[in-house]
């Protein structure tokens, strides 16, 4: 096994980035510790950080393409959803940033997700938004698209979420999203995660998913009162 020392011009970000492919490939959530490891494996060395970053950023690009080429391709993504998934809304709103230098990273977005369950208890996604990170005014915008489009006229419709802040400001402000048109819920699992680290104690969490995923009144409120 060749190894390299620190300065090597042969240990480049393109050999490490080769390393990386099948790892990366397989699991896309490997960690930077983890490809500094699979590194020192393949060539005795142990790279930088910095390194195992920028070859994991080569990996992404060579696997799944960069950024640019990625927002070029979605109007051809949009377009086929809507040729094989009849039905299908797209709309575009585009907004020229004329300084960017508020920008963190390539671009600062967020992919929102409203999702459901069907009547075979799997997950069904109902709408999607790629977005300028603008917290209450992208999810007002989110959530007055999904009333138009998905939920339309129908009424006592649930939704669930964590506690973002601009969820709750834009549920507050958006009469279509209150009581009785629909009702707004706290995602139990978030809940219990906060729970968690408020309260370290494993009986406690029991009780609390008890009594939070319990169907029946009393049986709740049996719960609530081990928990106090």
């Amino acid at each position: 096994m060749d190894t390299f020392n620190g300065n090597h011009f042969n240990l480049d970000i393109n050999l490490i980035s080769l390393v990386l492919i099948p790892h990366i490939e397989a699991f896309i959530r490997y960690k930077i510790k983890e490809c500094i490891t699979a590194v020192r494996q393949e060539h005795g060395h142990t790279i930088t950080k910095r390194k195992a970053y920028l070859g994991c950023k080569r990996v992404f690009e060579i696997v799944y393409g960069n950024w640019d080429k990625s927002f070029a391709d979605l109007p051809r993504y949009m377009a086929a959803l809507q040729q094989f998934n009849p039905g299908t809304v797209v709309e575009w709103k585009l907004e020229r940033i004329p300084d960017d230098t508020h920008v963190f990273g390539k671009y600062d977005i967020k992919l929102l997700i409203a999702v459901t369950v069907d009547a075979n208890g799997q997950i069904f996604p109902l709408t999607f938004a790629i977005c300028a990170n603008k917290i209450q005014e992208t999810w007002t915008l989110f959530l007055n698209h999904l009333k138009v489009h998905v939920v339309k006229q129908h009424s006592g419709i649930c939704l669930i979420s964590d506690r973002y802040g601009g969820i709750l400001s834009s549920v507050e402000n958006l009469p279509a999203w209150q009581e009785t048109y629909a009702y707004y819920r706290y995602c139990v699992r978030h809940f219990k995660a906060n729970f968690q680290k408020a309260y370290p104690n494993k009986d406690l969490h029991d009780l609390m998913w008890m009594a939070a995923t319990d169907h029946q009144q009393h049986k709740f409120w049996r719960h609530m009162e081990y928990i106090r």
